[in-house]
């Protein structure tokens, strides 16, 4: 796990909330982390290297981008509101700690919902994510963070067949609501052999009936 200045985060963009098939909130996976030393990893699954000059450009002007800005932006009047989508976070630090900025649903917005500067710093975000994972290398450490719900009967609309892995632990039966735990070693590395990280919630059947939803991504280096 990285420690002092250099592996601190100074940008950010994640990207949470929104309802998921089941009625399920996706679960939280950072579209993009970049740190001090220049690490940027994308979707918790690409990393690449920035030299010094280019972090320190990205953190001037997102710095310059949320400037002002309120802690929750609002769309402008008049523009559309998908309550059910997913909320944006920009997120900087220039030296003197994380100033985030939440985007309420910002891919369902009609073009000049949202002060342009918002629009450029997920852009600028966005831009660079996409070269990490067309430029980067595989980002797969051994640590992990599992995400399981027990589902409803009221959730099941199709009855779930997939017998859940022996060699995953299960979360207890009787935790309501989703449920976020990290392993790390050879727990971790059985997660990701067993379990598919494509997609966002994967459905099982326990051995006693009950049916559940995992979701897993790798943990980033500050986590």
């Amino acid at each position: 796990m990285l420690a002092g200045p250099a592996g601190r985060p100074v940008a950010k963009w994640l990207r949470v909330g929104g309802m998921a098939a089941h009625n399920l909130a996706h679960p939280r996976r950072p579209m993009l982390v970049v740190y001090a030393d220049g690490r940027v990893i994308a979707d918790a699954a690409h990393e690449l290297r920035l030299p010094p000059a280019g972090v320190k450009a990205l953190v001037e002007a997102l710095d310059h981008d949320l400037t002002g800005q309120p802690a929750t932006a609002s769309p402008r009047p008049g523009t559309p509101r998908v309550f059910d989508a997913s909320t944006t976070i920009l997120g900087v630090d220039s030296g003197d700690g994380m100033r985030e900025v939440a985007v309420p649903f910002p891919e369902n917005v009609v073009a000049g919902g949202y002060d342009a500067a918002l629009v450029d710093a997920r852009d600028r975000l966005a831009s660079l994510a996409g070269r990490v994972v067309a430029e980067g290398r595989k980002f797969a450490p051994d640590r992990v963070q599992l995400s399981s719900t027990y589902l409803s009967a009221g959730q099941v609309t199709t009855p779930v067949t997939k017998l859940w892995p022996e060699d995953v632990l299960l979360p207890p039966s009787t935790q309501a609501g989703s449920r976020e735990k990290n392993h790390k070693g050879n727990k971790a590395l059985t997660i990701t052999r067993l379990i598919p990280r494509a997609g966002i919630w994967h459905f099982y059947r326990t051995s006693s009936g009950k049916q559940i939803a995992l979701s897993w991504r790798y943990l980033l280096p500050h986590e």
